[in-house]
């Protein structure tokens, strides 16, 4: 069955677990997880609901797994309420013990489809449940806060890290970067940049990439070279959307000079 759901082969995934059934052989809680995944991973999320709902006729009890499962199913195919609704009545109604995974594929899910408050608002009803968020958590929280438009709520979450015994990853830190550069704020990502360092988080391609991008179309051409060289030194290079905006220089009218030295250094 496993092989099957991993070639997205859900459909003969099932027929041998029909066929285990007729022989005798009692399905699991595993092999229901393993379906349901499948049919989720497939967008067929009302097959996946289906054989939830046949779990408890066969003396089985969901687990944590299987609710995030079916609540991330219906977020990939843009079910976005009827997520929320799950998550309200099969999981808090019910008192499903939750953890850190269902907690951000409900975040992530919610800030995607620009419920960034609601968010915030489940959020807290989970701590205050006792949930203890982890830094993916507040990553995925201090992303969609930035991406629908509110840095200040996403800075304030970010400060207030150390507060709740948390320290920042390169993914948490890239997120802020990224949005002091969308926000042209490039003296705050550049010295969150310099700190990460000096808290012993080193940045990834990802994060040189994206500070570049921004030095680029905020116009600080000599620190983005100087990120370039940085990059490439510690063996990393430019991904696709960085070449992109050194392309996009060349055909500006009013050609200057720095841009146009950086091409030519940094592109082929």
């Amino acid at each position: 069955m496993d092989g099957y759901c991993l070639r997205g082969e859900v459909d003969k995934a099932l027929a041998v677990f029909e066929s285990m059934k007729r022989k005798g052989i009692l399905p699991n809680t595993f092999s229901y997880n393993i379906l349901i995944n499948g049919y989720c991973k497939k967008f067929k999320v009302d097959i996946a609901i289906d054989l939830f709902q046949q779990m408890p006729s066969e003396g089985l009890t969901p687990t944590i797994e299987t609710y995030s499962t079916i609540l991330q199913g219906f977020f990939h195919v843009g079910r976005h309420v009827e997520a929320r609704k799950f998550f309200m009545e099969k999981m808090i109604n019910q008192g499903v013990e939750l953890n850190n995974v269902t907690c951000g594929i409900l975040l992530h899910g919610l800030c995607q489809n620009c419920y960034v408050f609601e968010a915030l608002s489940f959020f807290q009803i989970l701590e205050s449940s006792g949930l203890v968020a982890d830094i993916q958590v507040y990553t995925i929280l201090i992303d969609g806060l930035s991406k629908n438009g509110h840095l200040e709520n996403a800075r304030s979450l970010f400060d207030n890290l150390p507060a709740k015994g948390l320290r920042p990853n390169v993914k948490t830190y890239t997120v802020m970067i990224q949005a002091y550069c969308h926000e042209g704020l490039l003296d705050e990502a550049n010295e969150l940049f310099r700190e990460m360092e000096a808290h012993d988080c080193l940045p990834s391609d990802v994060t040189y990439n994206m500070l570049i991008r921004g030095c680029l179309q905020n116009k600080n051409y000599y620190e983005a070279g100087v990120l370039m060289d940085e990059m490439l030194g510690r063996g990393f290079a430019a991904d696709a959307s960085t070449a992109s905006v050194l392309l996009d220089l060349l055909d500006v009218q009013e050609q200057d000079p720095a841009p146009l030295a950086l091409c030519k250094k940094y592109l082929p």
